[in-house]
């Protein structure tokens, strides 16, 4: 039988499952018994399928988590120096987008920033800033290139960080690239805190999730290190409960402001329990629900 014929009939009993469940009406879905049948279809049939790793990135993916992290910012002294990065910066739209919200609502601060990736390819087109409206920019990385970064629909709501040149591409403005670095770096490699330094925020968000359960905990692991005590982590885009074990257990507590907010921004984390990266609905009957569905933690001073 051809593998294209066998996989269809593979795919069957589970496509009219999906078709089932996503008949159900709200009200029966917020019910204890269907949240634990979701978990359970996630972590049996989901949670273990290929793991595909992409470099897609969004300009502006997250609003009110940049909010969030504009507003932890009134704890910072008027002209003082705040370091920020991006590991697994991908091409450097999420770096971006966070230097225009923070920088617009403290202009007075000094933002000194970090974008690292493991390919050196999807780098240099962070360190360029140039970008194709509808045509992902990452083509050549070591992962698929995924979607585009910015669509056309979206050109004129990012004039903030984009400018349109001559030939139809965008560019990052200036003033935004000012005092960015970016570097070539294995954020699973012991020698990253060496390369980066301890940050006041972290970004790391979007590519823990494809890697196997242990590499995925030492590098979580890993990336906390880079965390100035006081400072904040944001991580998104990785197994859950992987995350709320080790984060519960740390000296790291979750930011609580506008948490199902942030949780439920991105559109592309839809489809549970059915899709691999997506977010299963806030439950705040779940013991762990602080933890669970945080996506900003802030490091405990000492």
């Amino acid at each position: 039988m051809p593998s294209n014929v066998t996989n269809v009939i593979r795919q069957t009993p589970r496509k009219l499952c999906r078709a089932v469940w996503d008949t159900m009406p709200n009200p029966v879905m917020q019910t204890v018994p269907m949240r634990h049948t979701g978990r359970f279809i996630y972590r049996r049939f989901t949670r273990n399928v290929v793991r595909l790793q992409s470099h897609y990135t969004h300009f502006m993916r997250n609003p009110p988590l940049l909010e969030v992290l504009a507003g932890l910012l009134t704890n910072y002294d008027q002209g003082s120096t705040l370091r920020l990065a991006s590991i697994g910066c991908s091409t450097g739209a999420e770096l971006y987008s966070a230097l225009y919200v923070l920088r617009q609502a403290r202009p007075d601060l000094k933002i000194l920033a970090q974008g690292a990736d493991i390919s050196t390819a999807v780098v240099e087109v962070a360190r360029r800033g140039i970008y194709r409206p509808n045509a992902p920019s990452a083509e050549g990385g070591l992962y698929l290139a995924g979607r585009a970064e910015v669509s056309s629909q979206d050109i004129d709501a990012l004039g903030g960080i984009l400018e349109i040149l001559p030939d139809g591409t965008l560019s990052v403005h200036q003033r935004l690239r000012e005092n960015v670095t970016w570097l070539t770096a294995d954020a699973t490699a012991r020698s990253l805190v060496d390369i980066v330094g301890q940050q006041d925020i972290v970004l790391a968000n979007n590519f823990i999730g494809p890697m196997e359960d242990p590499l995925a905990e030492a590098c979580l692991r890993n990336i906390m290190k880079l965390v100035k005590p006081g400072g904040i982590l944001v991580v998104e885009g990785i197994d859950i409960d992987l995350k709320t074990r080790i984060l519960k257990a740390s000296n790291f507590d979750p930011v609580l402001d506008r948490q199902e907010d942030i949780w439920t921004a991105d559109p592309s984390k839809g489809g549970w329990p059915w899709v691999r990266w997506s977010h299963e609905p806030v439950d705040h009957n779940e013991a762990t629900w602080r933890f669970r569905y945080s996506v900003v933690f802030r490091r405990a001073r000492s």
